[in-house]
């Protein structure tokens, strides 16, 4: 009998086999999938979505944005910077509002200076301070925010927001039992000129021992967003953990970033003051930020919920901690991963670095000694990783680049992004993958999905290794991915070369990829702008690279070329969505400069504009350019305008009156008075020539003395020397001037006004064209005086 025989139609016969292309696919797709579920997820719970806002008759106990709207709505009705009515109304309403609360508000008027070099600032300021007494103190929180605003916005989120928190804090506060710990209420005033109110009450004499007091300070620096905790002072590691309760988006990154650049906050002078404790911000929408678009309009209840849940749940442990046991504390590495708070000690951060260093040599040497790799061919990989860094680089510039040629107001906005950027953020971060995909595609040609895996893996424990001793704050960011990937290699390199698991391990470390770096692109994208988008498209380069690899090499010649296109179209398609949709109009102005000065020495007006595009300002200025620092030292930047001619009509003009000189062996004491003229001015800027043959030796207002000198670093020209008063009072402010030299000192004194004088302009600002945050919407007169 034959075997044909020998089957029966009812036999059964076994299914036929799954294609071996199909079960070589399944790894990669699941891999696929759990990296998109983290990452979408890290990103939407941690630095996307805020807190739906809590009715008005939310629990006693509870944070309601509902509530705290309400004082919003009665600080943000128009701007109300220091020296104004509006700014005395807000004060007193603050006023009543804190003794309704059933507390004692005291009021500290001072004279708030910065002797910063490029700063020296003064003004008389009027802070408010009121306390909730603790039932057993080991020290104090202070919990600080700022009542003024800008001269050219309401400040609704920056700072009513902030106000707003603390008032609501206190209510919320004594629903409940007394705290142990003092807490004491600053509403600052002054903050932005120059953080006067905190300068003067750090030098009052007032805060007490440093060990023993923690400062929240509430900030904003856009309209929209999650709270972000973004910088912390000495010995964190006892800080964060107050942060439990209701985590904000932070990461111990976020500071490292912070301190390199010029931002300051009322914050930063407690930092240095010695205090420690934590400085929190809304950063969403930043082309709101400092503009007269920071208005109720605009203030997200989402934002101010989240803010406040964050700062009341903070407040109450801190309230309840040992405060001089925080001082004994270390620094730690942290971050918030979805509604996580994760932390550890900042000793370990060199350690783990070493460990990521051992892991990868290890994982190596398994690899080559199992022919899973080759040595030579891994380092010919790494050496191109960069590569697809810079290509990230140049799509975030030259992006950027072509979206101003396109939109050219966006050139306007002072942050570098536009109200509107989530499209073009996107597009440009699919045009870096792209570009990464590129990178592996042509390397798979002649190395394996598991030697890229290893070079990357390389280049994050290199980083792991350079920020760990940089910028230890930073270092979590790559440790993780790259221990991850040193064992998805090690494991990978176990198994046979059949396995459709093999390419997929090697690719491991985008796993803690997904959940750390995507989160921290788009943390990035929010803080830096459009204008910086190639730092978040580096990040989104190093994510992308280990995850392409095992896919990379796979496609031919047509089909790749093909579904490459595809892909670049699609992010080109997405930028263009996001530019066509993001036009001006009367909710989304464009942001334009433009300022009336006046040479008071030869009686002549002109208006300047520094930045920005709209039509409507074309009629005042052209394509004349001015030097302006000359006349205007205060203006600095750029180095040249553009102008154009403007009527000459009344405006406060400055003036300085010598009171009294004495002379001495080589130098003189000379005492001024300095004042606008014709009518108020917003701030007095005094310059004097560090060129000529005397100089200011020293400046003494009331009784503070500040450094005379070059205070000016980096400024071209005679004016090397100034000193700002904000918010003069009507009768002026005198000053003492020391003098090196026996000769005639030159000074420049301007006087800055908000708004134009009436007749200057020849038609309103239109509804669609707003004030940039810098250097638009004022008026500067200046005048020469020899003394």
């Amino acid at each position: 009998m034959t075997l044909r025989e020998s089957v029966t139609p009812d036999t059964p016969t076994r299914p036929p086999a799954e294609p071996p292309a199909v079960r070589r696919r399944l790894p990669g797709l699941l891999l696929l999938a759990v990296v998109a579920l983290i990452a979408v997820a890290a990103t939407v719970t941690s630095a996307v979505a805020p807190l739906d806002p809590l009715p008005g008759d939310a629990p006693a106990k509870e944070f309601s944005a509902t509530r705290a709207h309400a004082h919003v709505e009665k600080i943000a009705t128009e701007p109300h910077p220091i020296g104004t009515a509006s700014h005395d109304r807000v004060r007193d309403w603050l006023l009543g509002e804190l003794t309704r609360l059933g507390l004692e508000p005291k009021t500290g008027e001072s004279v708030g200076v910065d002797r910063t070099p490029g700063h020296n600032m003064a003004a008389r300021v009027q802070n408010i301070q009121a306390t909730v007494r603790g039932t057993d103190p080991t020290g104090r929180v202070l919990v600080v925010a700022h009542y003024d605003s800008i001269e050219n916005g309401p400040g609704a989120t920056d700072d009513a927001h902030g106000v707003a928190v603390l008032l609501e804090t206190i209510r919320a506060l004594r629903e409940g039992p007394a705290p142990r710990n003092d807490i004491t209420f600053l509403f600052s005033d002054g903050e932005e000129p120059g953080t006067m109110g905190a300068r003067a009450f750090a030098a009052s004499g007032v805060v007490g021992d440093v060990d023993r007091t923690v400062v929240l300070n509430l900030e904003a620096r856009g309209t929209s967003g999650r709270a972000v905790m973004f910088e912390t002072g000495a010995h964190n590691g006892a800080l964060v953990p107050a942060l439990g309760d209701h985590v904000p988006v932070t990461t111990s990154l976020a500071y490292e970033v912070y301190r390199l650049l010029p931002n300051t906050t009322d914050f930063t002078v407690f930092r240095e003051a010695g205090l420690t404790g934590m400085n929190f911000a809304n950063i969403g929408t930043s082309a709101n930020y400092d503009t007269a678009q920071d208005n109720l309009a605009n203030s997200s209840r989402a934002s101010l919920q989240d803010m406040g849940s964050t700062v009341l749940a903070a407040t109450r442990k801190l309230a309840a901690a040992d405060i001089p046991a925080i001082s004994k504390s270390s620094n730690a590495t942290y971050f918030s991963l979805g509604g996580l708070l994760l932390r550890y000690p900042g000793g370990l951060v060199l350690p783990l670095a070493g460990l990521s260093v051992a892991a990868i040599t290890a994982a190596v040497w398994f690899a080559v000694r199992r022919r899973a790799v080759r040595g030579r061919s891994v380092a010919v990989v790494a050496a191109t990783v960069p590569a697809p860094l810079l290509a990230a680089v140049a799509v975030g510039w030259t992006g950027w680049q072509l979206m101003t040629l396109v939109r050219p107001h966006y050139t306007g906005f002072a942050f570098g992004d536009p109200y509107r950027p989530g499209p073009a953020a996107f597009g440009l971060a699919v045009l870096t993958a792209v570009a990464v995909w590129i990178w592996a595609s042509l390397l798979r040609r002649r190395h394996g999905a598991l030697e890229l895996g290893a070079a990357v893996t390389c280049w994050l424990t290199a980083l792991a290794v350079l920020t760990a001793a940089l910028v230890p704050g930073a270092s979590y960011l790559f440790v993780w991915p790259a221990l991850a990937g040193s064992a998805g290699l090690a494991l990978a390199a176990r198994l046979p070369r059949s396995s459709a698991w093999r390419e997929p391990l090697s690719a491991l470390a985008v796993v803690p990829g997904a959940a750390l770096l995507v989160p921290i692109a788009a943390l990035f994208f929010d803080a830096l702008g459009l204008v910086l988008a190639m730092v978040p498209l580096v990040v989104v380069a190093l994510f992308a690279a280990p995850l392409v690899a095992p896919f990379a090499g796979r496609l031919r010649r047509r089909s790749f070329v093909v579904w490459t296109s595809v892909a670049a179209l699609v992010g080109t398609a997405v930028c263009g969505f996001g530019l066509a949709r993001d036009g001006v109009d009367s909710r989304h102005p464009a942001h334009v400069s433009l300022l009336y000065v006046v040479d008071g020495d030869r009686n002549k007006a002109s208006w300047v504009s520094g930045f920005g595009v709209h039509p409507w300002i074309e009629q005042y200025v052209g394509d004349d350019m001015m030097t302006v620092a000359t006349q205007f030292p205060y203006l600095k930047v750029p180095d040249e305008w553009r102008s154009g001619p403007a009527p000459l009509v009344d405006a406060p003009t400055p003036e300085l009156r010598v009171l009294s000189a004495q002379s001495g062996a080589g130098s003189r004491e000379v005492v001024v008075r300095i004042n606008a003229v014709g009518a108020a001015a917003s701030q007095l800027m005094l310059y004097a020539d560090t060129q000529g043959g005397s100089s200011v030796q020293a400046l003494t207002i009331g009784g503070d003395k500040l450094p005379g000198g070059h205070n000016r670093p980096g400024v071209k020209g005679r004016w090397g020397w100034g000193f700002t008063y904000a918010a003069p009072p009507a009768e002026g402010v005198e000053l003492k001037l020391t003098v090196q030299g026996d000769g005639p000192l030159n000074l420049r004194l301007l006087a800055k006004s908000t708004g134009f004088p009436g007749g200057a302009l020849k038609d309103e600002r239109p509804a669609n064209v707003t004030w940039a945050s810098w250097d638009a919407g004022f008026t500067l007169v200046s005048k020469e005086f020899t003394i």
